[in-house]
């Protein structure tokens, strides 16, 4: 029997010893504050968030531009808008004198909106547990909305380019032009509208209308009673800017306004034009009978009374500024401030700031070199269409009476055999030979 060397015998396996538990820091990632907020899964909405943002203007209060509630002449600035994570309605902070945000979130709802983010520092806050949350918190729902709405921001106009009331100067309007139509490049959804009886013209023109997003905006802009309009004249710098209270809208510009809103909102079925198409014939009785017309007129004849009642409304604004001075009544400086403020006026109605260009003329004389300009405003211009046309292949030979292959369009034949074929003689018919006797 072998007894085995306890020298070579294996040396005893240490036990495993317990790690100690490593002591956490007080600022861990672990210790995020909002780790734990329960409100994450109901108070956060990827698709309904996706979905306003697209529709609405990026980065302003919308409460704050419907109440036309100014800071020193300016909208809210945009660090202190918060956007709701549940539906993406846009608000003011806490601290702001409306405190939209705040007020959005205290309205009763079945669900919770509780849970926001700040478009400047894309800090998010729960109202509910009234502390910061990290995009870490519960679900990756979190760090994808940050990501998505970052991206949008980097891609949209800034508000300060977008609608506003009190303009500054007048070269705002090109701004909001431009800021509009390559920020929010999102349609509306197209929504039927009902056949009143041979009305297909008048619908394609609203149909057109509808997806014109600077147009709903303005209108919405300009479409209460006591709106305040701001008129800088810049030709003359000794006119101050006036501020003048605008009456309430022509019957007209309200059945568009209603119309162009029920096209917005949410529903299913067709819509019926009848208010607005009633309105329409009342201004152009042409249009009345129910029978086919031509869809630019009709254009033409909506924009021109739409652009009237807008006038006349300024120009009563500007006169009540004034007191409604007469001719008897008023001296020479009110005629002229009215005329100066006047002729500025008009070219801030939504009409002319949307769809009314300015064609300029050039002329210079032969002679005394002497250059005169004639500016013409214009809502459409009428440009030629010029079909291109091929020219078929003519056969070799067969060119037509009296007319020589050259004669002929036969560019692509441009080689000795042409030659050769125009210096044949000519072959006379025989009834051509017995005419002639």
């Amino acid at each position: 029997m072998r007894v085995k060397d306890p020298s070579k015998a294996n040396p005893e396996k240490p036990k495993r010893s317990k790690r100690p538990n490593r002591p956490q820091d007080e600022d861990s990632s672990d210790d995020i504050s909002g780790l734990t907020c329960q409100h994450v899964s109901q108070a956060v909405d990827v698709h309904h968030v996706k979905r306003a943002v697209a529709q609405s203007v990026w980065s302003i209060c919308a409460e704050c531009l419907k109440e036309r509630r100014m800071s020193d002449g300016e909208p809210v600035a945009p660090s202190d808008i918060w956007l709701c994570l549940k539906c993406g309605s846009q608000g003011c902070s806490k601290n702001s004198e409306g405190q939209h945000s705040l007020k959005h979130f205290q309205t009763a709802r079945s669900e919770p909106h509780c849970i926001v983010i700040n478009l400047s520092t894309w800090i998010i806050w729960c109202y509910e547990c009234d502390e910061e949350l990290s995009t870490h918190c519960n679900k990756k729902v979190l760090a994808q909305i940050v990501d998505f709405l970052q991206k949008h921001g980097s891609r949209a106009e800034p508000s300060s380019s977008k609608i506003i009331r009190l303009r500054e100067e007048n070269s705002e309007t090109n701004e909001i032009l431009k800021g509009k139509s390559s920020g929010n490049g999102a349609s509306v959804p197209v929504k039927g509208i009902n056949n009143l009886g041979n009305t297909c013209f008048f619908n394609a023109v609203m149909q057109n209308l509808a997806q014109t997003h600077i147009l709903n905006e303005l209108m919405y802009e300009m479409k209460e009673k006591g709106t305040k309009l701001k008129i800088c004249h810049t030709s003359d710098s000794q006119l101050d800017p006036l501020v003048v209270n605008l009456s309430s809208p022509g019957p007209l510009t309200s059945a568009m306004f209603l119309f162009l809103h029920s096209m917005r909102e949410a529903g299913k079925g067709p819509l019926s034009p009848k208010v607005l198409f009633s309105q329409l014939c009342q201004k152009a009785p042409r249009f009345k009978g129910f029978q086919q017309q031509d869809s630019q007129e009709l254009l033409h004849y909506l924009l021109d009374a739409m652009r009237i009642e807008e006038t006349k409304r300024i120009q009563t604004g500007i006169l009540k500024a004034f007191n409604n001075p007469t001719t008897k009544t008023a001296d020479e400086e009110t005629r002229r401030k009215v005329k100066a403020y006047g002729r500025e006026g008009v070219k801030m109605n939504f009409i002319d700031r949307i769809f009314v260009g300015e064609l300029t003329s050039t002329v210079m004389c032969e002679e005394c070199e002497n250059i005169s300009t004639v500016k013409e405003p214009f809502i459409d211009l009428s440009l030629p269409i010029i079909e291109e046309r091929v020219a078929k292949p003519v056969p070799l030979g067969r060119t037509g009476k009296g007319k020589s292959v050259q004669e002929a369009d036969l560019g692509q034949y441009n080689c000795s055999s042409i030659t050769a074929l125009n210096n044949q003689p000519k072959i006379v018919k025989k009834h051509a030979l017995t005419k002639d006797k």
